[in-house]
């Protein structure tokens, strides 16, 4: 990370707007920017060279967790007790983790409603 990104972070700045018209989105990183521009130029320079694959993506870690369907890697592994799921990505982990936890962070929006 680099002092300026922690500064305008740490002031809530974002120097870096997008540059297309309607869109409100600005940035504290010129990188971030530049990876959220792909979205409306279409722009995915990772290619998926897997045998005839040729998926692309707009990010490279995208890139990074399709490839482990193609080779089985499953890096991140639950340590809760003699639990042994393992995923391909963080974010199936952290929604796995809640199984062990009970954690219910979604609730019905309808009023009458109390199930989460």
């Amino acid at each position: 990370m680099d002092l300026d990104y922690l500064v305008h972070e740490h002031r809530r700045e974002r120097p870096f707007d997008c540059t297309f018209e309607s869109c409100p989105k600005s940035f504290a990183r010129k990188s971030d920017l530049v990876r959220h521009e792909r979205i409306h130029t279409n722009e995915r320079p990772w290619i998926c060279e897997w045998h005839d694959c040729n998926r692309d993506f707009i990010q490279r870690s995208a890139l990074i967790v399709h490839q482990r369907t193609h080779t089985g890697e499953r890096p991140h592994r639950c340590e809760v007790g003699d639990c042994d799921k393992a995923f391909s990505d963080s974010s199936s982990l952290a929604r796995h983790r809640r199984i062990h936890t009970g954690q219910r962070p979604y609730q019905c929006t309808v009023v009458t409603c109390r199930k989460t």
